[in-house]
């Protein structure tokens, strides 16, 4: 296929399919499959918006948009297969943890499509028509990888038969599963309020995993034989400034009527709200609990790269399996774009900007600075 590309396009596609090899994607169907999910990821890349079939082979002309709308939709691929890859990629790398969430996807004219529906979203405080994809995030301690483990299309339930609908929480209960099963090691794994739900952390407690979550002001807790909410508990206590982490902070054990017995960290920041992180580590000091939650953030830099940088947004499709297929080549594009990193210390925006110039550039020297130029500015000039 490199062939038929554009010589200021070649090379970056050689490379993606390079990264590709290096994670096991030839193992995952014939050498024509290969070459498309190669392609498709290479357009992710090259295309800052709009990454759809037909621009993605304007820029890429090696094949017809009918090709990778085959991809998306008939040819022989599992997106378990593909995130099977990213566990085994995950498992040689150093000892991390997971991150579970959902974000919603906005879809403000997909009627037809059988995943959206109006939901709340909290990065625009309103509601939107959209659809909502739960992922499970494995990140390195060194904060060097965050590589996307499994992930889950959430239906609403007008779109799928009684017996058939799950929540978000019985979607992450099946990815969990799967994840410990490949035997993927980690410290801990932590989520938000809405997943600490009593039957989820008492099953992840039973897979062997900590977990760190918080609850809402209103959970009932039992502490020094009394009942009460947790809210109105922590107006009671002593906080005391915790220099370190730049807020107030105390540590107790208390009984949670869904949770069993579990540890208790109440904060408050310097404008006065409260937050209350729950685990099931018993024995954790307070500064690791904060600093444990405090590393879920990872998980929102992950969706906030793969809209901008990998075209999570970008599909338009309505089948089913294509809306899939899409999610978990966005998610791939993302793992290639931290492997294709010349540092470290790099983004996965400079490493898009970098592959982008040097395509445009074409191996050509900039022009020579203008005189007027300020010595500051003229690196941008």
């Amino acid at each position: 296929m490199a062939s038929r590309l554009y010589r200021t396009t070649r090379r970056l596609y050689i490379q993606v399919a390079h990264v590709l090899a290096q994670l096991g994607i030839a193992d995952l169907g014939s050498p024509t499959t290969v070459g498309l999910i190669a392609l498709y990821v290479t357009g992710l890349i090259l295309l800052d918006v709009h990454q759809t079939q037909t621009r993605v082979t304007r820029f890429l002309p090696t094949r017809c948009h009918d090709a990778l709308n085959r991809l998306l939709r008939v040819m022989p691929l599992s997106t378990r297969a593909v995130m099977a890859v990213l566990v085994a990629w995950a498992k040689r790398q150093s000892l991390g943890y997971l991150c579970l969430d959902d974000v919603v996807v906005e879809k403000a004219w997909a009627k037809r499509l059988p995943w959206a529906g109006w939901t709340y979203s909290f990065a625009k405080k309103r509601k939107v028509y959209g659809l909502h994809i739960v992922v499970l995030l494995w990140c390195s301690q060194d904060h060097h990888w965050r590589i996307p483990v499994a992930f889950r299309l959430w239906r609403p339930k007008r779109s799928v038969a009684k017996h058939d609908y799950r929540t978000k929480l019985q979607l992450a209960e099946a990815m969990l599963k799967d994840v410990v099963a490949a035997g993927l090691k980690c410290q801990y794994i932590v989520f938000d309020t809405q997943y600490t739900a009593g039957w989820f952390t008492k099953l992840v407690g039973r897979l062997g995993l900590i977990w760190v979550g918080t609850l809402g002001p209103r959970t009932n807790v039992v502490y020094r034989g009394r009942k009460q909410a947790v809210s109105k508990l922590a107006l009671s206590l002593h906080l005391k400034w915790r220099k370190s982490l730049d807020l107030r902070a105390v540590t107790l054990e208390v009984y949670a009527p869904k949770l069993g017995v579990i540890r208790l960290v109440v904060t408050k920041n310097r404008h006065g709200n409260y937050e209350y992180i729950v685990t099931n580590d018993l024995k954790a000091d307070l500064t690791s609990i904060v600093q444990r939650k405090r590393s879920r953030w990872s998980i929102e830099t992950i969706f906030r790269d793969t809209k901008q940088f990998a075209g999570l947004e970008a599909c338009q499709c309505w089948a089913d399996q294509a809306m899939v297929r899409h999610v978990g080549l966005v998610l791939l594009t993302f793992v290639v774009l931290q492997m294709l990193r010349a540092d470290p210390a790099e983004t996965v925006g400079s490493v898009k900007e970098r592959w982008q110039l040097e395509v445009a550039r074409d191996n050509e020297l900039p022009p020579a600075p203008l005189n007027a130029c300020p010595s500051h500015l003229r690196v941008t000039a």
